[in-house]
């Protein structure tokens, strides 16, 4: 069945009502007895998705929502999330997206700055941070809870507590206000201007205070049009199965919330993070969207795996893969694979990598990956196995994808071709520039900055990269993100980065060095793979921090960084490295919530540290180049 594609958002859901309305659209697991029963798969039609969105729908205009008043998501990824966003949109509403896992102030300056009159949280966590910052949110009128049980803070915070209502109370409105107009909503989804806009998407801030990206609906039709041109002959879109665990506060999961409507397949919500491989193997999807740590986690399982096999085991697996990177090479070529290679390979996938490709559930076509570079050697070595990704590019501005490697047309390295209504050209200093229909149409509350990022058209990305002899766009590194040396070498620290997330044994780096006169890094390396190390080699510990000091795991540490060094040149190889005990979170604050490096909050956190690694000279002996934080 063709995609639906209408001029607005809710025009295409409600088309998509219309013509499938029994169609089998999300699976999930309840929290909660009201949605269903708790832990157990619950299934929900179109039709009765609409009807859940029309209730909250008018239960949010009876709070006195009006058209282009603002309604933030303070939420993870769950049916109530696309349910209370496409009801904000039905009262002709803006969603504000708020990650779950943004600090208190995080989430307060977002509530502010947008102006956001209403806010929907999810549970017990997510209310008390709004609670703990209400008398400083002037603006905000009413708290509603997702899951009942966050009514328990009532006794808490009874002062304020009767701004707070649940999300079930709110439906019970919706039902008594229906009465006085049933066709209202239905008529609000078709009558939105495709120039109306529905969400302001906050960008994660890596550098400063963060910018609400302002979207219409044909910046997202645009995205959806696109891609269906792109996937319309490789997907039987009503057939497709694509498991959700993004955040839909980032803008790759925004689009992939909105891409139901368009393309009728069955979105799946994960339960968490931690459990989706679990429901990988009880749904089996078809396709995944995801950024790239997942991918490089599974990168390093899969070799982490390997390493226990038998030495047999392990010589059998190994030349699978070498078939696999063989039959490949030929076909990147442009030329058609030997016979030996051809069966070899054929043979490894019903055999060898059999194992892994049911670990995904047995029947993923796609895994699209954006939101941050992928190492191309994880990329080459997951689609061997038998994982194929598709890569792509895109900005919160652009409305994700502009460009993205096609099913049979996919460049390793590469984020692919621009997608067929973008125009793309590569500035004087190696920026990329964008035009589309896809740009936002400016940064809210923010014409200073607008106007830095939108010049004649063209949308200043701040990435650099460059086009190969096929088309094919290649990132380079965040124009700010470069290294200039003392000694004048500009150095892109995203490649070394990227070289050094393929080695098993790091989980973690990031390069120093801008205006100083060698590079070094900042390491975190796999906590369960160097313990099964100590283990083997009877290294005794107590604690890992303890461990990681020890003189024959900062040798295996030290072997690792020459091998990435051994990929460059001399004048972009890590001469320094410190060994940090503990990994990058959100929560440390030197992650972005879509899982990208805070570069100069690393920079700062780590300032006297890193200042030490260039007190003594260069090149000298191979311990002593290694620093520990205890």
């Amino acid at each position: 069945m063709e995609p639906i594609i209408r001029p607005t958002i809710t025009q295409t859901f409600l088309e998509r009502v219309r013509s499938t309305p029994y169609s089998l659209a999300f699976q999930f697991k309840p929290t909660y007895s009201e949605m269903g029963q708790v832990g157990q798969w619950a299934q929900m039609s179109y039709q009765k998705f609409f009807k859940e969105c029309k209730l909250i729908s008018f239960g949010l205009s009876h709070l006195g929502v009006k058209p282009g008043e603002k309604v933030a998501i303070l939420a993870n990824t769950r049916i109530e999330w696309s349910l209370c966003d496409m009801a904000v949109l039905g009262a002709r509403g803006v969603t504000i997206p708020i990650y779950a896992s943004n600090t208190i102030e995080e989430a307060a300056f977002i509530i502010d700055h947008s102006e956001a009159k209403v806010i929907i949280v999810e549970n017990t966590a997510q209310l008390e941070k709004v609670l703990q910052k209400k008398s400083s949110l002037p603006l905000l009128q009413k708290i509603i809870a997702i899951e009942p049980s966050a009514m328990s803070l009532r006794a808490k915070y009874s002062d304020i507590f009767g701004d707070v209502l649940t999300l079930q109370a709110v439906k019970e409105l919706g039902r008594r206000t229906e009465q006085e107009d049933p066709a209202k909503f239905e008529r609000d989804l078709a009558s939105a201007n495709p120039k109306d806009l529905i969400t302001i998407c906050y960008t994660s801030g890596t550098t400063g205070v963060p910018k609400g990206v302002m979207l219409t609906h044909e910046n997202i039709m645009s995205t959806l049009e696109d891609c269906a041109a792109i996937f319309h002959k490789s997907l039987d879109f009503r057939k497709e199965v694509a498991l959700t665990f993004l955040p839909f506060s980032h803008i790759f999961g925004k689009i992939e919330s909105m891409a139901v409507y368009a393309f009728g397949w069955k979105q799946v919500f994960a339960e968490s993070l931690e459990k989706i491989m679990v429901n990988m193997a009880e749904i089996h999807p078809t396709l995944i969207f995801a950024v790239p740590r997942v991918f490089e986690k599974t990168y390093s399982r899969i070799h982490g795996m390997v390493e226990t096999f038998p030495k047999i085991q392990k010589e059998i697996f190994h030349r699978a893969v070498n078939a696999g990177n063989r039959f490949y090479e030929a076909v990147s070529a442009g030329k058609r694979p030997g016979i030996i290679d051809t069966v070899e390979y054929q043979a490894a996938k019903a055999l060898v990598f059999r194992g892994v490709i049911q670990k995904f559930g047995g029947k993923l076509k796609y895994a699209v990956c954006g939101g941050a570079p992928l190492a191309k050697e994880i990329a080459e070595f997951l689609n061997v196995v038998g994982i194929q990704i598709l890569e792509g590019y895109g900005l919160t501005e652009t409305s994700a994808p502009v460009c993205l490697n096609a099913p049979g047309q996919a460049k390793f390295g590469s984020v692919g071709r621009p997608l067929p209504e973008v125009s793309i050209k590569i500035a004087e200093d190696g920026e990329i520039l964008v035009k589309s229909r896809k740009l936002f149409s400016g940064y809210y509350k923010m014409p200073k900055e607008t106007k830095e990022a939108l010049v004649d058209g063209w949308f200043h990305t701040g990435d650099i990269g460059h086009f190969d002899e096929d088309g094919f766009l290649y990132i380079t590194d965040r124009k700010k993100d470069l290294i200039i040396t003392s000694g004048g070498k500009n150095i892109a620290p995203q490649k070394i980065e990227n070289l050094a997330k393929s080695h098993k044994l790091i989980n973690q780096l990031m390069v120093h060095g801008d205006r100083r006169p060698y590079l070094t890094a900042l390491v975190t390396l796999d906590n369960e793979k160097i313990v099964q190390y100590a283990n083997s080699n009877h290294i005794l510990f107590s604690e890992y921090s303890e461990l990681i000091r020890h003189p024959k795991i900062i040798a295996l540490a030290q072997r690792t960084i020459d091998d990435v060094n051994k990929q460059l040149a001399k004048y972009e190889t890590i001469k320094k490295f410190m060994i940090l005990p503990q990994e990058f979170t959100i929560e440390g604050g030197e992650l972005t919530p879509s899982l990208k490096v805070r570069r100069s909050f690393v920079n700062r956190k780590f300032k006297s540290e890193l200042d030490r690694l260039y007190e003594d000279g260069a090149g000298q002996g191979r311990l002593d180049s290694v620093r520990v934080i205890r």
